[in-house]
């Protein structure tokens, strides 16, 4: 599960791939064509900057607009990282998940740098960490009601028994 949510991220965050290549190869002429014609890259290390802009446009107009996308994707779309590593780490603690999850959301901003389809933009790291944290918190809330990563550790070993 936690590879096909990787995948499925890398699709909906990066690629934005839905069927359509000349979209996608659209977006990366947007991108080299502000680079060529305007100098401008594609990142963004203006901590707050776009969370600010977002918010000011809410401010304007509150209807579904940039800063509910922005909150939406970039919090809620990274809360099943912190959950799925949580559960995957053999010892997991707050530490490791944010850790492997700052590794992640870092890859990924990079690969939108690389292969201009999006923006490396500081504010998606802080707001991903955010999500994935509150993944964490989740799966720590859950795995009090419900201790199900103790259960998969001991249908594990039931199932190798050299562990």
């Amino acid at each position: 599960m936690f590879y096909i949510y990787i995948f499925c991220l890398i699709n909906f965050v990066v690629v934005k791939f839905f069927g359509d290549f000349d979209s996608v190869i659209g977006r990366i002429n947007v991108v080299l064509g502000q680079r060529r014609y305007f100098g401008s890259w594609n990142y963004s290390f203006k901590f707050f900057g776009t969370i600010s802009t977002a918010i000011n446009s809410y401010k304007q107009d509150p209807s579904l607009g940039l800063a509910i996308k922005l909150f939406i994707v970039n919090i809620l779309c990274f809360v099943p990282l912190g959950y799925l590593l949580a559960l995957k780490l053999e010892k997991n603690s707050m530490i490791r998940v944010a850790l492997f999850s700052l590794s992640i959301i870092l890859c990924i901003e990079i690969t939108q740098f690389i292969t201009c389809l999006g923006i490396a933009d500081v504010d998606d790291v802080i707001l991903n960490m955010l999500g994935s944290g509150l993944g964490y918190v989740l799966f720590l809330v859950i795995e009090k009601i419900y201790p199900m990563k103790s259960k998969i550790n001991r249908d594990n070993s039931k199932s190798n028994p050299n562990s």
